[in-house]
């Protein structure tokens, strides 16, 4: 049976815009054949040239069922065939994708605690963190109920991480496969998004690709092994995405969706704020007049927006100035000296840079080694050409909403990273446009061969073939991505140190508790120096308090520190190496090893007894140490002055007078840090200002003045502060000064102690 309808397109409401005058009278005829007994429903959807809704209309066709024969024996039931590629009905298609997010998991779970090689402290702050959090019965350390954020570092950038992390910390305890699991199965929800996207905003039946694509992608293979909370944000920002335009596609209600998403994406890690931002902003403008026909949604949506910020809001009214102290610690350029011309094109290099492809199709890129995998671009290669043709369709579609809004996220991506620095974690948001690119223009090529032949049956199994080849090809590609990561992802480099791999964590503690086990009585004293944060992993694994004490071993290179017989030094190799060469140990016993991934030894549990004179040859040391040291600085309006200082084991002393608030100089061990000024020739001054450290500070200057026998003397006082903060020794009118003589005491320490110092400025 043949059925044909008619669609003529009705004219648009009153204040809606109207179709050109040449398609106002346009018919759409179906022509559909239906066996006997079907009922089909058709949904037809119409826009105005500007994407805009204008109506919709529901058709249903129906065929009878055919008459019985007359008489005879009823035929045999036929066995029902389901027609291919049809994305309305479970099909191959829906298998596929299914089977896709099945390979994502399973490349992501596989092997997760033992890749990447390191745990991270910003991995371990997060159960670490938890555990506490629930200890102080959801109270932060300043005992805020349920705290907007938390501390990593110094600076308040956690929250959502956190408490995502809460459950699993009650139900398993702390645990490496764990804590990165939460952040696997969350990463999910990115996969999910982009093939959804792909199906039911793009029309796309090979949807299934878009999550191959992401499962593949070198970078976010990585980085998604990790409990970094970068990889919550973008796949909380995939899930905005998709939610974002469903509601553009007339399903009003997902606009609520697409703010929670954005609400959590921008909770979970500080530099998706400016990415997330930005991209509504484009967003907003792009479709500006869509909004303004779901005026109402968006209203509601918008309140909807405040209540989410609410947590935010708090945050900011009781720890007011942390966003420009958090830039601080990042040394971001924009809170540096300088004009405004100059940090905007800073920002903009560092913008073009983040957007490059060839930043991310590179096969050697630079950066951390562990946040790399060798021999791997950040973006898969092989996608590229995909990539290259969706991103052509998108400019060439961009009238239409779906496109506009790809190209919109692939703007965003690198903002929040260049407001500091050019960093992977910073911009890794990339990822979901270049999956949804890539799903574009690998469907759009997938199509326009299928069309090329004619035959619709042979079509549709050809399509059906080589989907299958793809979709095992680049699920043979994570396989062997997988197999390279464990198998040879430990030795791809050779720093395991501070600067390269922070390698330790559970093969060091492991052993440190399984020596614990065979030697009770010993009090180890653990190297903190090959990992940022060591003591936050400490507490991932071992429970409050520590059963050893984290210290360098250079405080018993430096001055004499008694050594008892049961006391055990676990030291790195460029540790012992220094112990050898100080020549002041007539005992250096190791007692056991911890291998590096390569089979070299990292770590050293060490036993050590000092020579029969070492009291003497320290008391010579630090007699030379007290001596000062003399240079000659240039000061910042060009004159030059003489400086005697303290030794200094941190900076140099020209970083005190160069004007940058936040360069650190640290000495030796010297309390008071003695700096003595000579100038070149007489200078006005009319008082000091120093910036010093948060301990309790105490600062005294003996002023000589041109013409004076005896020198003036000024002291100001600095209580206990969290941060460092400037003290001010008043002249009380303008004196023409020949030299200086500063102490800076820390009050409350003896010597040898570390003073703090970042600059010493004159006015």
């Amino acid at each position: 049976m043949n059925d044909e309808e008619s669609f003529r397109q009705p004219q648009p409401p009153p204040g809606q815009p109207s179709l050109p005058a040449d398609s106002a009278e346009a018919q759409l005829h179906i022509n559909l054949e239906l066996a006997p007994g079907t009922r089909l429903r058709v949904t037809l959807d119409s826009h105005s040239p500007d994407g805009a809704a204008l109506e919709q209309r529901v058709i249903t066709l129906e065929n009878p069922a055919a008459p019985l024969p007359p008489s005879g024996p009823l035929p045999a039931p036929q066995p029902r065939r389901r027609q291919l590629g049809s994305f309305g009905t479970p099909g191959w298609t829906i298998w596929l994708f299914a089977a896709a997010l099945a390979v994502y998991l399973a490349i992501r779970l596989i092997g997760l605690a033992q890749f990447p090689i390191y745990f991270f402290t910003d991995e371990a702050i997060q159960t670490v963190t938890a555990a506490d959090l629930i200890h102080n019965q959801f109270r932060g350390p300043e005992g805020e109920f349920l705290p907007t954020f938390f501390k990593n570092g110094g600076q308040y950038n956690l929250s959502l991480s956190v408490y995502l992390q809460v459950l699993p910390t009650l139900l398993f305890g702390k645990n490496v496969f764990i804590t990165r699991a939460v952040s696997v199965w969350v990463s999910l929800l990115a996969a999910l998004s982009i093939g959804l996207t792909l199906k039911n905003v793009f029309g796309s039946r090979s949807a299934w690709v878009g999550a191959l694509l992401l499962a593949v992608t070198p970078v976010w293979f990585l980085h998604s092994r990790t409990a970094f909370e970068t990889v919550l944000a973008v796949s909380f920002y995939a899930g905005f995405l998709y939610c974002y335009l469903l509601y553009r596609q007339g399903k009003a209600g997902y606009l609520y969706a697409a703010v929670v998403f954005a609400a959590l994406a921008f909770y979970s890690y500080s530099p998706g704020q400016v990415v997330i931002a930005l991209t509504a902003v484009l967003l907003f403008f792009s479709d500006i007049s869509y909004h303004w026909q779901q005026r109402k949604t968006v209203l509601r949506g918008g309140f909807l927006a405040l209540a989410l910020a609410i947590p935010y809001l708090r945050f900011q009214i009781n720890h007011p100035g942390e966003t420009l102290r958090h830039l601080t610690i990042l040394d971001s350029y924009w809170i540096q000296d300088g004009p405004f011309g100059e940090k905007l094109a800073r920002y903009a290099r560092e913008y073009l840079s983040g957007i490059n492809p060839l930043y991310w199709y590179d096969p050697t890129p630079d950066g951390l080694v562990r946040h790399i995998m060798k021999g791997y671009s950040r973006l898969w290669l092989p996608a590229l050409p995909f990539v290259v043709c969706g991103f052509a369709l998108a400019v060439a579609r961009i009238r239409k909403p779906e496109y506009r809004a790809v190209l919109a996220a692939l703007l965003a991506a690198p903002a929040g990273g260049a407001l500091v620095g050019l960093g992977i974690t910073r911009v890794l948001f990339m990822v979901v446009p270049a999956a949804l690119l890539g799903g574009i223009g690998f469907s759009t090529v997938l199509e326009w061969l299928a069309k090329r032949i004619r035959q619709p049956s042979l079509r549709e199994r050809l399509f059906l073939g080589f989907s299958l080849v793809v979709f095992f090809a680049m699920s043979a590609a994570g396989g062997f991505m997988l197999d390279d990561a464990l198998v040879n992802g430990p030795t791809w480099y050779d720093d395991y140190g501070l600067g390269g791999m922070q390698y330790g964590g559970s093969s060091l503690f492991t052993a440190v508790r399984a020596y614990r086990a065979e030697n009770p009585r010993a009090r180890i004293l653990l190297s903190p120096s090959w990992a940022n944060g060591t003591d936050v992993i400490a507490r991932f694994f071992f429970d409050d308090p520590l059963p050893f004490t984290l210290g360098s071993v250079a405080g018993h290179l430096s001055g004499y520190i008694p050594i008892e017989a049961d006391e055990v030094f676990i030291l790195l190799p460029e540790e012992l190496d220094q112990v050898h060469a100080s020549e002041k140990f007539k005992t250096i016993e190791i007692a056991d090893t911890v291998n590096y991934p390569n089979g070299q030894p990292g770590f050293y549990f060490t036993r050590l007894a000092y020579v029969d004179n070492a009291e003497a040859v320290f008391a010579q040391e630090r007699s030379r140490r007290h001596q000062l040291k003399e240079e000659t600085v240039a000061l910042l309006d060009g004159t030059e002055a003489t400086v005697a200082y303290s030794a200094l084991d941190i900076g140099v002393i020209k970083s005190a007078f160069d004007g940058n608030p936040n360069s650190l100089i640290r000495t030796f061990e010297a309390n008071p840090f003695k700096i003595n000024l000579t100038f070149s020739e007489a200078r006005p001054l009319d008082g000091l200002q120093l910036r010093v450290g948060g301990v309790a500070t105490r600062v005294t200057a003996l002023v000589y003045e041109a013409g004076e026998g005896l020198p003036r003397s000024y002291s100001a006082e600095g209580e206990e502060s969290p941060a460092p903060r400037e003290l001010f020794l008043d002249f009380y009118e303008t004196r023409m000064i020949n030299a200086i003589q500063i102490e800076i005491l820390n009050s409350r320490d003896s010597e040898p102690a570390h003073v703090h110092l970042w600059e010493i400025s004159f006015y």
